[in-house]
């Protein structure tokens, strides 16, 4: 039997969905953050499960994903990977090596 994410605690099983929406949406970070109007520190700490998020800041993130609020606390199977990182956004910069 499948050990689901509903033994998880509401914050990580919140961080993890947050995470896997955002990344389903390709949204970096500092791209969610802006749509909700946060910083990209506040939403990287959300998903690392470092801050608490209140009902209101919960709601202006799934507005922001265009989902609806439940979504973001769904169960899913606790073995499931969490989404891999998404390539930088435009800040990035290509770092030459000595073999270009």
């Amino acid at each position: 039997m499948s050990k689901t994410n509903s033994t998880l605690s509401l914050r990580t099983r919140f961080a993890r969905n947050l995470r896997a929406c955002r990344v389903s949406q390709n949204l970096s970070q500092e791209q969610l953050a802006t749509l909700a109007g946060f910083s990209r520190t506040f939403v990287s700490d959300v998903e690392r499960e470092i801050r608490n998020c209140t009902i209101d800041n919960i709601e202006r993130l799934a507005k922001a994903l265009k989902i609806d609020v439940s979504t973001l606390f769904i169960p899913v199977a606790a073995e499931d990977e969490v989404p891999g990182v998404l390539p930088k956004g435009p800040r990035s910069r290509r770092i030459k090596t000595s073999s270009e």
